[in-house]
C-alpha cells in the first residue's frame, strides 16, 4: 500500500512539473503589442458650432520594459495609434451638416506606467488585469489642410490572458481601454476614447 502510494505521489509530480515549468520567475522583461485600434465617435465643442467626428478601425501599437515580480507586474510602455477620420457632423445656427471626409487621421502618442495583477496557476494559461497612467500627444492631421495637437493626462484598464510558451516567452492577447483628458484643437475641445486589442510577444529575462 506505502509502495502503491508513492507511485502514486510520483506519477502526479512527474506529470506538474511540465506545467510549473511554464511559469516564468521574477525578473525584468521586455515586450512588443500589435493589434487592432476601435476609436469611439469623437463630440467636440467650439463656441456657435458643436459636432462629431467618426472614424475607421485603425491599427495600434507599443513596447514596454518592466519587472516581473511573481503575481504582480510593473512596466513602462510606449504606445501609438492611428485613425482615418471617415465621417463629419456640424451643428451651427440651428442646421446640421454631415458628410464623408476623404482625408485626415486622428494619431495618439503615448507615454504610460502600466501595473499587472497576474492570475497565477499550473496552467500555461494566466489570465491578469491591467491599469496604466500617463501622457499622451493626440494629433489630428490633413484635416482641411490644417494640422492640431494637444498633451493631454492619459490613462487605461483592461484584462487579457498570457499563454506561456516557455519560460522567457509569453504570448498576450490583451484588451483595453484607453482614453484621455479632453484635447483642445485650435480653440475646440474634443474627445478622445478607444477599445483596443492587442497580440503581444513577451520575453522574460
Amino acid at each position: 500500500m506505502k509502495k502503491t502510494f508513492s507511485v502514486v505521489v510520483g506519477l502526479f509530480i512527474l506529470l506538474m512539473l511540465p506545467l510549473v515549468s511554464f511559469s516564468a520567475g521574477p525578473g525584468p522583461y521586455v515586450k512588443a503589442n500589435l493589434g487592432m485600434s476601435f476609436l469611439m465617435d469623437s463630440d467636440f465643442s467650439e463656441p456657435g458650432a458643436t459636432g462629431t467626428l467618426e472614424f475607421d478601425t485603425g491599427f495600434a501599437s507599443s513596447i514596454a520594459a518592466g519587472y516581473n515580480f511573481g503575481m504582480f507586474r510593473v512596466e513602462g510602455e510606449i504606445g501609438y495609434q492611428k485613425n482615418d477620420i471617415d465621417k463629419g457632423t456640424v451643428n451651427s445656427g440651428g442646421r446640421s451638416v454631415s458628410g464623408s471626409i476623404s482625408e485626415g487621421d486622428m494619431t495618439a502618442f503615448s507615454l504610460l506606467a502600466n501595473c499587472y495583477f497576474d492570475f497565477v496557476n499550473t496552467t500555461p494559461f494566466t489570465p491578469f488585469i491591467t491599469a496604466g497612467l500617463g501622457m499622451a500627444k493626440l494629433e489630428i492631421n490633413n484635416l482641411g489642410g490644417y494640422d492640431f495637437d494637444d498633451t493631454v493626462f492619459a490613462y487605461q484598464f483592461g484584462a487579457g490572458v498570457g499563454y506561456a510558451i516557455n519560460q522567457n516567452f509569453n504570448i498576450d492577447l490583451t484588451y483595453r481601454y484607453f482614453a484621455t483628458d479632453d484635447p483642445e484643437f485650435g480653440g475646440t475641445k474634443a474627445e478622445f476614447a478607444s477599445n483596443n486589442v492587442y497580440l503581444g510577444l513577451r520575453y522574460n529575462f
